[in-house]
């Protein structure tokens, strides 16, 4: 699978954001909490979002392009399309990659569970 994140990957629209925010469930994790759902195209897609509580504009990008590249990377290990919002907490600043990945694919399973309950 490539490992690029095409622009049809990424949540944009403000009624996305809204219904993902209202009707999604949540994953509260040491570094980031996410919001997700099942959606109903071929692929997920995903956004990713950094508040002031991180830092200043840099800290902020820096963690947004964390975020980016963990999605990016573990694409192949997405069962089914998912809409997500990763939401970095503070504690993200302090966590090195493989604390990060790790955390990131014990949400994953996390989610996969639920998912089947759903």
């Amino acid at each position: 699978m490539k490992e690029s994140l095409r622009p049809l990957e990424r949540i944009r629209k403000k009624k996305d954001f809204l219904f993902l925010y209202k009707e999604g469930n949540r994953y509260r994790g040491k570094y980031f909490n996410i919001i997700f759902f099942p959606n109903s195209l071929t692929f997920s897609r995903a956004a990713f979002v950094a508040s002031k509580k991180i830092g200043q504009a840099v800290a902020r990008n820096k963690v947004k392009r964390w975020l980016r590249e963990l999605f990016r990377r573990n694409k192949d290990l997405l069962q089914a399309p998912f809409d997500f919002i990763i939401i970095a907490k503070r504690e993200i600043q302090d966590a090195s990659w493989s604390d990060l990945l790790r955390s990131y694919l014990a949400a994953l399973e996390v989610i996969y569970r639920e998912r089947r309950s759903l």
